[in-house]
This record gives structure tokens, sequence and C-alpha cells, in this order.
């Protein structure tokens, strides 16, 4: 009767949930949707099999990349209150949901590590926890890998990029992070944990940290994905400095 429980996206009152049924984005029937997605990036390819020509074109480092919902309505609500509200108890919710839907979207596979996206040193200080970090540790416990690694940080000062525009999350994308302990990755097949992949840069410039460290592949799974990162597609590849 003192504390009262609500949503904690819309704030409605609640018995014994922490979701009310109008803020719980569904989740897709991946075995539906696979024939019509890129095998690699998941973007749609209209059932043409094979790796989608954006992949033939730019061909990316990591070797799959996965997402639970495009970026909008329900879904979009959901992470931002997660984000900007905070809330420790979404991330863990959305990260336990992840995580018993991997083997839909990769396969019945495991991975040597599992590595979260670190957030800025701002977001930190504002949230006091990581989103990547509480997600990440879900999918280590829903038995997706041995052990979660802290292995990336910033290599300086920079603003979240929520703030940032297009253009200046490209720059300086082969900078943006550095290993913590190299030696720890070397040989390991990553799986790599970010929350919302809106032009790819960031994800892109994790994994180009984790395969310099000497991890022997990365894999990407994310909340959700943008619209607009196919169009960003040849940007960060050119970003990238790949030949």
């Amino acid at each position: 009767m003192l504390l009262p429980r609500e949503c904690l996206v819309c704030t409605r009152p609640l018995r014994g949930a922490s979701l009310c049924f109008r803020c719980s984005p569904p989740v897709p029937k991946f075995r539906e949707w696979a024939p019509l997605r890129c095998p690699r990036c998941f973007a749609a390819t209209l059932g043409q099999g094979g790796e989608c020509s954006t992949c033939v074109l730019y061909p990316p480092l990591f070797a799959s990349s996965r997402h639970l919902w495009e970026y909008g309505s329900l879904a979009r609500d959901l992470i931002r209150a997660m984000k900007f509200r905070p809330s420790v108890v979404l991330a863990r919710m959305s990260g336990d949901l992840l995580a018993r839907n991997i083997p839909e979207l990769l396969g019945e596979q495991s991975w040597d590590a599992v590595v979260p996206v670190p957030a800025s040193r701002a977001n930190f200080r504002r949230r006091l926890f990581h989103p990547c970090m509480e997600i990440g540790q879900r999918v280590v416990a829903g038995g997706h890998a041995p052990m979660l690694l802290n292995a990336l940080r910033h290599t300086r000062r920079r603003a979240p990029q929520s703030t940032l525009s297009h253009s200046e999350r490209l720059r300086g994308l082969r900078r943006m992070f550095e290993a913590r302990r190299p030696a720890l990755l070397s040989g390991k097949r990553v799986l790599l944990v970010e929350d919302v992949i809106t032009t790819g840069a960031t994800s892109a410039a994790a994994t180009i940290a984790l395969l310099e460290a000497g991890a022997a592949s990365v894999d990407i799974v994310a909340l959700a994905r943008t619209s607009v990162w196919q169009r960003f597609r040849r940007s960060v590849w050119e970003a990238s400095g790949r030949p």
C-alpha cells in the first residue's frame, strides 16, 4: 500500500509485474524470418538466398550480427526507459529475454566470452550501471559463454553516443576503443553485446579492437537496430580502413 508497483516504462499501476501488457514488445518469429534475411548481417533479402549485396560489396568485420527488435514503437520506449530513466531492472529483464532468444537468432552455439560494449563515463555517472554489462551478465547466466569479460575501454573522453551526430559517430572509429588485457582475448570466439545499433559505428569500433587484440571471431547481438543502420554500411566500411 505504501509503495504500489507501477510499469517501468509507462508508470501505470500494476499488481504483480514490472511491465504492463501495453509496454511489452512482442518477440518476432525468427524461424519464419530466417529465409528472408542475410545470414551475416540479418538485413532483409526478400528470400534471395546467400549474403545480401551490401555484405558482398562492403564485407563487415563481424562474423554475424543479430538483433531482437527493430528500434521503434514499444521497443524504443522500453530501451529509452532502461537507458534514460534509468532502470537496472529493465536491463536485466531485457538481458534475460535476449538470452532466451539467442538460439533462435544465432543457432545452437556457444562462445568463449561475452564482451559488453562499454558505456561512456558520463553515462555511467548518470545511471550508476552499464546497461550492456547487465545484459551481458544475463547472457552468460543463460549458458551461452563461460565468462563475461569487461575487455574494452574508451581510448579518450567523449560525449555519449546518443548526443553525437551520425558523422561524429564515424569520426575516429578505429581509435574509439582499446583492449584492456589483449592476452585474455587471444584466440577466443567473442559474442559482443550492444543495446542499440544505430549507425553501426560503435559495434564496428568494438569489433576492430577485439580482432586487433587477437580474438578469433566476433559475433554481435543487440536488443534493437535502427532503420538508418543500412544507410551507413559504406561509411562505416570506409571509416574502418578496410582495403
